[in-house]
């Protein structure tokens, strides 16, 4: 896993409630790694508004807010698979886990996830 300081970029998609702002899965943006975290912060206070990340073989991590205000839901999802592997995650906690994001997503991202059909 690299951090926040490498040149790479993943491609993302969102949804922001509060400003009115929609970046679509079909027309994903390009956004800086060092960007993720800052994106995340500022769209997961509203229990309505998600985050997606895309990795280089169009796997899914969507990110948005738990019930529990402390915690962020985490899902991994494969291109056309029927379910998601989803692991809540304390709110820092997941934030530290997208500053270092791999490459590629796999199950070995979210260990202990739950397979949701």
């Amino acid at each position: 896993m690299s951090g926040a300081g490498d040149n790479r970029t993943f491609r993302v998609f969102y949804r922001d409630y509060r400003n009115d702002v929609v970046i679509t899965s079909s027309q994903p943006e390009s956004l800086p790694a060092g960007r993720v975290v800052p994106l995340a912060q500022r769209l997961l206070v509203a229990a309505e508004n998600f985050l997606g990340v895309v990795d280089r073989n169009d796997v899914i991590l969507q990110c948005y807010a738990a019930d529990d205000p402390g915690k962020l839901m985490l899902e991994l999802i494969y291109p056309e698979a029927s379910g998601c592997l989803r692991l809540a995650m304390p709110r820092e906690q997941a934030l530290d886990f997208l500053d270092h994001l791999p490459d590629v997503f796999d199950d070995a991202l979210l260990p202990g996830a739950q397979y949701i059909a």
